[in-house]
């Protein structure tokens, strides 16, 4: 699109004269700067040192950590509203004024939302009614072509409810999938999030595309939908099939992701469906000695029962007293 548009020369004047006045209006490096900057350090230090140095010793009389990534995130923030500024004395670094003109709370609010869903998709049980349906489709799908369709199917939904929103409501659904099928989640969720990124073809699929659309406002045609659609379209679908063979034959040789299922996978289990049991086998042509079982949690068997990879039922009380 870009290419294909008509531009006068641009003079060496015309780009220092535009050099000297951001210049102007940045002016030169100050005191101000430097604390933001050594705010930022201090921030990811923190981010780094949280898990072993942090958390351990801020936590509930019942051992419940009581700081996280979200808590590290705000307090250097808040930083920002206390430190006095030299360059505007008699006011803080951040001032809530420049907050509510600056921030995005659309953004935030789509971030959020996403999370909401996320959220509402593990506790409701959706992702474990999805997933049932999901995995009962994956032994009769080959493995390159089952990452070819969950590529598209998340790009697709990508385009509509954007990265952030489609990530947090899918990234559940495939991985309690997994779980039903007993197979390594990273077969079903590597291509998913690699997905979430191929955003190409709508404005509303990315919060970048929504800020090159409002910038094109300044070009002598603004671009429309079907610029979008047109130049998306062919990416798109040249990534989906690039992605397809990259994740599947990257995945087998990084992460081993059509192994068995692994024993952390196990224990992250969302829903707590998930037993590993010393029970000596042969899973997906490899022999193990230890393998998950995936407990039933309908009303029926009440947990009382749990299926291995090959489809045996086994009962839940004998597993854990034979381990």
């Amino acid at each position: 699109y870009v290419c294909g548009l008509k531009f006068r020369g641009i003079e060496r004047e015309v780009l220092e004269s535009e050099y000297e006045d951001l210049l102007r209006e940045v002016g030169p490096f100050s005191r101000d700067e430097a604390i933001a900057g050594a705010i930022q350090v201090l921030q990811i230090a923190m981010l780094i040192l949280r898990p072993f140095a942090i958390s351990p010793f801020v936590t509930t009389p019942s051992g419940e950590n009581m700081v996280n990534d979200a808590t590290i995130a705000c307090m250097p923030a808040l930083l920002l509203f206390f430190v006095p500024s030299v360059v505007r004395p008699g006011q803080a670094l951040l001032t809530w004024p420049v907050v509510h003109e600056k921030l995005d709370f659309g953004l935030l609010l789509l971030i959020g939302g996403g999370m909401a869903i996320n959220s509402g998709f593990t506790n409701s049980g959706l992702n474990i009614v999805l997933g049932d349906a999901i995995a009962s489709a994956i032994p009769h799908v080959d493995g390159c072509l089952l990452d070819f369709l969950i590529l598209v199917c998340v790009t697709l939904c990508s385009q509509v409810f954007s990265n952030i929103g489609t990530a947090a409501a899918m990234l559940p659904i495939l991985g309690s999938a997994a779980t039903q099928a007993v197979i390594n989640p990273l077969a079903l969720l590597l291509p998913a999030t690699i997905a979430t990124s191929f955003a190409f073809m709508l404005p509303t699929a990315t919060p970048p595309n929504v800020v090159v659309l409002a910038k094109s406002m300044d070009l002598p045609r603004a671009l429309r939908i079907r610029d979008f659609f047109s130049n998306g379209l062919p990416l798109t679908l040249g990534a989906c099939i690039l992605g397809a063979v990259l994740t599947h034959y990257l995945g087998l040789a990084v992460f081993d992701s059509e192994g068995p299922f692994p024993r952390w996978a196990c224990d992250e289990a969302a829903s707590g469906n998930c037993l590993f049991a010393e029970l000596p086998g042969v899973v997906q042509g490899r022999h193990v000695d230890s393998q998950a079982c995936i407990i039933n949690l309908d009303p029926i068997s009440d947990g009382g029962v749990c299926r291995i990879w090959n489809g045996t039922v086994l009962n839940v009380s004998e597993l854990i007293l034979a381990n």
